[in-house]
């Protein structure tokens, strides 16, 4: 879900909560049109809001503007936070794995925003509001105080959901086995409707199996066969166009001409005599004649990239360098290999002169060699039609296919004229004129089903390539049967295939409903047909099995554990504060939602724990049970933490001291040192995912934990993999390359959170305070945050100011390399400034436990 998509979902629930529960529904079917994914998002969400719920948890939220510097003490904190799920969150909500139905939370989660010193009887003061009066103001673009975003951007997974100590956790209701019990008696009336529709389903389930995967099949070698069939083709295309130039350049006249121009070349004041050089128009005559075509235009370049001669009547680029983007084309020339230049579209000169053609130019650069056979010089040749001829080519495919055939070039821009794309372009689907797409548009995801309604939104340098572009420019040839999108949000199947001598890609793609029509005709005449089956079994089904054992309770593999207070609930679980039995000791115990049983949220749940069970790190959160029962109720028991995050570290006391920063990030340093040597990457480091406590003998103690953004660098670890075609993790703690590439895998991108966290803790506020997303994703990829003795009031050392930096550099190539060279260098510092186990105890005593 993109920023944008965020934004109207948002809106839309705001205003419809506001009506009447009757009118809610017609309310959202006439604002939305016919945008049908947009009301089953907002009905999800009102469905599942509950306006009570959201007051409550409002009025019971703590204030988070972090003081400067506090001087009196604070309650203490709830006993422990806990890994709940990415998406309980603001910023989680464009994590991969999140569902629309929680952002009732995220609207409603955020509780008033108040001074720490006033009176908690009294009203609201000056610049505090609930959780239900800031949205409008927020929506009418009044500018609201700045904790108000501070408050929203911070809110987390390890925020308690219930207030301090002083508010009485609702403790756990009874009904935790009733609901199990009560699921048992419908899973028994379940097997009896399943006897009922039992044939019909296994009848229709083969038929329709055997329809779509025979049609599968089908089409999977329809598209692999094309996609070899345009590669041979477009490569046999190419070869011999690059054939034919070079026998031009083999041409006796030609040859001659170039080698004479090669010697005036390596006089002094070579210019002046290559610009009066007769063989300037011989070439050109002879490439005339050879071709076929007046207005050919040609280049010659001798080995130090000198231009000898070309086309262009005035001589004026005669005697230059070739531009610096060209110099690695001629180096491969001089190597004995041909080379392609574009399709590109020509930019004005910089005299603002429009170049000479407004289609894509294509040309081939072949060497030249002299009578020993070594090579003197270079020729490109273009204007012989040679886009148009390659353009007709793929359009040709296309029309006789009925597919959509094109090609790409490294960058993912697509270099044909597709007519896919034209006919898009003329719906207004697509931000380009039809004439401008060949070599102009970038091949990305929009992430949904462009209209003309929001054409205008889409910014496709920040959006990720198509799953089959990104597949093929990357040199993995493949055909994928399995929907994704394509460039303009519609879900299609296709195959493509790489070329590397020309770097070119061949994609061919159909559209996903129309390839499997008759697949889903079967499907829904058997849906019908179990429907009617359906209802008559649940009418007499409903009368069987209304009583379950509740001593299936006394062998559950929860039932080990006694549970003590709900901590919160998540996107994907429940946590439970539990203890065990006969152990006694205290544990966190997360248990899968109900509603969250398809078998990728067991997967992702499943990968979850097994990564961070892999973790042995005293600073890493430790993992002491996983199973499922056999209802499949999946489960994971953790370490209970005890302690404070780090934001509510810095909300009790503002800013930190540089030794206190500096153990702090040494003892993440060793967590994430752990993890990224085991190839996994946390992604989600922030000051909520960060548990402080106190420790007798070390003092401060940091615990990481959440890992449930984790993922493995080698895709081939034989964990879970989940898709990534949107932003995972918190975007104001997250590194400018996880926007461009969502995907993409690099421990440096870890080192970079660990650096706001630094910022974080030394001037008590986040690097970046917006509360637009998409004015937060500009800050990030292009702006330094603000500077911290700013912030903090006060000159930091330049060596504390240079790590920060360092870590927080736009380019990964400017950061730390590993978390072990911040490690080293993070321990040269910490002998200047000590943060010693006195220090911490004196504030703990002060600020919590």
């Amino acid at each position: 879900m993109d920023a944008a998509r965020y934004a109207r979902i948002r809106e839309l629930f705001l205003d419809a909560e506001e009506q009447p529960t009757d009118q809610q529904i017609s309310f959202v079917h006439s604002k939305a049109g016919d945008d049908h994914e947009l009301v089953d998002e907002v009905l999800s969400l009102l469905s599942e809001h509950d306006a009570e719920s959201a007051r409550r948890e409002g009025e019971l939220a703590k204030p988070v503007r972090p003081p400067m510097m506090a001087t009196t003490p604070t309650p203490k904190p709830a006993d422990s936070d806990y890994d709940l799920d990415s998406d309980y969150d603001l910023d989680s909500a464009y994590d991969s794995g999140s569902n629309p139905a929680d952002l009732d939370r995220i609207v409603h989660a955020v509780g008033p925003t108040a001074d720490p010193t006033a009176d908690p009887t009294a009203g609201p003061t000056v610049g505090q509001s609930t959780s239900r009066d800031k949205e409008p103001k927020q929506r009418q673009g009044k500018n609201l105080d700045s904790t108000i975003t501070l408050q929203s951007n911070q809110r987390t997974h390890a925020s308690p959901r219930f207030g301090d100590e002083t508010t009485k956790a609702p403790q756990p209701r009874n009904s935790f086995w009733d609901r199990r019990t009560r699921r048992n008696q419908r899973l028994n009336s379940g097997w009896l409707w399943l006897a009922a529709v039992l044939p019909t389903a296994l009848i229709g389930s083969w038929t329709y199996v055997q329809v779509a995967t025979s049609q599968r099949e089908a089409k999977q070698k329809e598209l692999s066969g094309l996609a070899d069939s345009v590669t041979l083709s477009t490569k046999g295309f190419l070869d011999d166009r690059a054939a034919l130039v070079e026998s031009w350049s083999r041409q006796l006249a030609v040859r001659q001409s170039i080698l004479e121009l090669v010697e005036i070349a390596k006089q002094d004041a070579p210019s002046e005599e290559l610009k009066k050089a007769a063989q300037t128009e011989l070439i050109r005559s002879q490439l005339q004649e050879l071709s076929g075509f007046s207005d050919v235009k040609y280049t010659v370049w001798d080995r130090a990239g000198t231009t000898l001669a070309s086309w262009i009547p005035d001589k004026s680029d005669v005697g230059t360098s070739i531009a610096p983007d060209g110099a690695a084309n001629l180096s491969r020339v001089m190597r004995g290999e041909r080379v392609l230049f574009g399709p590109t579209r020509l930019p004005r000169d910089e005299s603002g002169q429009a170049p000479d053609t407004e289609l894509p130019v294509m040309a081939h650069m072949v060497p030249v060699r002299n009578t020993n056979d070594l090579i003197v010089a270079a020729l490109m040749v273009r204007g012989i039609d040679t886009f148009k001829d390659f353009d007709q080519m793929f359009n040709e495919v296309s029309e006789t296919s009925g597919l959509d055939v094109y090609s790409v070039d490294r960058r993912g821009v697509m270099i044909t004229n597709s007519p896919n794309a034209v006919t898009a372009a003329n719906r207004v689907e697509l931000e380009l004129m039809p004439e401008k797409i060949a070599a102009n548009l970038r091949v990305s995801d929009p992430g949904f089903t462009i209209r003309p309604s929001n054409v205008g939104k889409i910014l496709r340098s920040a959006l990720p390539l198509t799953i089959s572009v990104a597949s093929a420019t990357t040199g993995k040839p493949d055909v994928r049967v399995q929907e994704y999108n394509n460039y303009v949000g519609v879900p299609v199947v296709g195959a493509w295939r790489w070329n590397e001598q020309w770097q070119i890609g061949v994609l061919v793609e159909h559209d996903a409903a129309k390839a499997f029509a008759p697949a889903r005709i079967v499907r829904f005449s058997f849906l019908i047909l179990g429907s009617l089956l359906t209802l008559t079994a649940f009418l007499a089904a409903r009368q069987i099995a209304k009583q379950t054992s509740r001593a299936h309770a006394a062998v559950h593999p929860l039932s080990r554990y006694e549970l003590i207070s709900e901590l919160g609930s998540g996107g994907m679980g429940v946590v439970y504060r539990a203890r065990h039995r006969q152990l006694g000791r205290e544990t966190a115990l997360k248990v899968l939602r109900d509603d969250r049983r398809s078998g990728d949220d067991r997967m992702r749940f499943d990968r979850e724990a097994r990564l961070a069970a892999s973790l042995s790190n005293p600073h890493s959160v430790m993992i002491y049970d996983y199973g499922r029962s056999e209802e499949g109720e999946a489960f994971c028991v953790m370490e209970f933490l005890r302690g404070i995050t780090l934001y509510e570290i810095v909300s009790r006391s503002g800013y930190q001291e540089i030794g206190r920063v500096l153990l702090i990030l040494r003892q993440i340093c060793d967590a994430l040192a752990e993890a990224h040597n085991m190839s996994l990457l946390h992604r989600d480091i922030k000051p909520q995912n960060v548990m402080l406590s106190l420790d007798p003998s070390v003092g401060d103690w940091a615990v990481v934990f959440d890992f449930g953004l984790a993922k493995p660098l080698n895709s081939e670890l034989g964990s879970f993999q989940t898709a990534e075609t949107v932003w995972a993790g918190t975007p104001m703690y997250m590194a400018p390359e996880r926007y461009r590439e969502p995907g993409g895998m690099d421990p440096r991108s870890d080192i970079y959170s660990v650096g706001c966290i630094a910022y974080f803790l030394l001037t008590g506020r986040p690097p970046y305070m917006e509360c637009d997303p998409e004015t937060l994703f500009a800050l990030v990829l292009s702006e330094a945050p603000v500077a911290m003795n700013i912030h903090r009031g006060e000159e930091l050392p330049a060596a504390i100011v240079d790590l920060v930096d360092r870590c927080m550099a736009k380019d990964p190539e400017d950061r730390f390399t590993t978390v072990e060279d911040l490690s080293a260098v993070v321990d040269e510092l910490r002998s200047d400034y000590p943060w010693s186990t006195d220090n911490a105890r004196k504030w703990w005593e002060i600020h919590g436990e």
